[in-house]
């Protein structure tokens, strides 16, 4: 699910070229608008639509992909997926405690024609780690214990996952710009469900146990963010390349 939350991970980002003077500035404001997908099976465009820095949906030309993101202040707050015919299949919600850090997250999905729901507390440690505890139940109640996780950092991306209750993930990262580092609030969730999603700088690859499950490598442009990446996604090998 991390992968299709954000899709930024793997997905290029295409600048237009500017000097040494304004090139931090410009970066800065950059958002990526449309992303090319090629893969085996074709070609597929996803479309990134936004208010300010703010993310308001990514929906993909075969409708499989349609999330929308709402915001509260510049924290996201919740994303919907829908259905092709507009009918909302999951729902996540992200609560916040005053310190703007993330307290809950909630997932609410259809399985089976019923309603189920998962839930991850979060307790920010001294050591700049992140202790989790996990809850499942109905789409109400999450009361039944599921399992506890920490989260590591590095440079402010999630660099290790370890859990009790879903495989673990360590993440190597290069020190170019990611594509959405300048998305407000995606920085605050990227760590839930179980998962890291890289959002200051470029996953190289994603290792659980002794398995490498993704691989990405990338092209840059002057301003030090990714064109093109060539990505290997749990045996699923595509390219990426991101237009503004």
């Amino acid at each position: 699910m991390k992968k299709i939350l954000c899709l930024f991970g793997a997905l290029t980002l295409l600048l237009s070229s500017c000097s040494s003077d304004d090139s931090s500035n410009a970066s800065d404001s950059v958002l990526v608008k449309k992303v090319v997908l090629t893969g085996t099976e074709g070609k597929s465009t996803v479309n990134y639509k936004y208010d300010g820095n703010k993310l308001v949906s990514v929906i993909d030309d075969s409708g499989e992909i349609n999330m929308h993101y709402t915001y509260t202040g510049d924290l996201i707050t919740k994303i919907e997926f829908k259905l092709p015919d507009g009918s909302v299949e999951q729902t996540n919600t992200f609560a916040y405690g005053t310190d703007g850090k993330l307290a809950t997250f909630l997932r609410v999905e259809l399985d089976n024609d019923e309603l189920r729901g998962y839930k991850e507390v979060y307790t920010y440690n001294a050591n700049g780690t992140v202790s989790v505890k996990s809850y499942g139940g109905d789409d109400k109640t999450q009361t039944d214990a599921s399992g506890t996780a920490t989260i590591t950092f590095i440079n402010g991306d999630v660099s290790e996952v370890t859990s009790t209750n879903s495989p673990n993930h360590k993440y190597v990262y290069d020190a170019k710009n990611n594509a959405a580092k300048n998305v407000l609030g995606l920085d605050k969730i990227s760590f839930v469900d179980g998962e890291g999603t890289g959002v200051f700088h470029n996953e190289v690859s994603d290792t659980s146990g002794e398995t490498v499950w993704s691989t990405y490598s990338y092209t840059y442009n002057s301003a030090g963010y990714p064109e093109k990446s060539v990505d290997d996604v749990e045996g699923l090998k595509y390219t990426s390349e991101y237009f503004y």
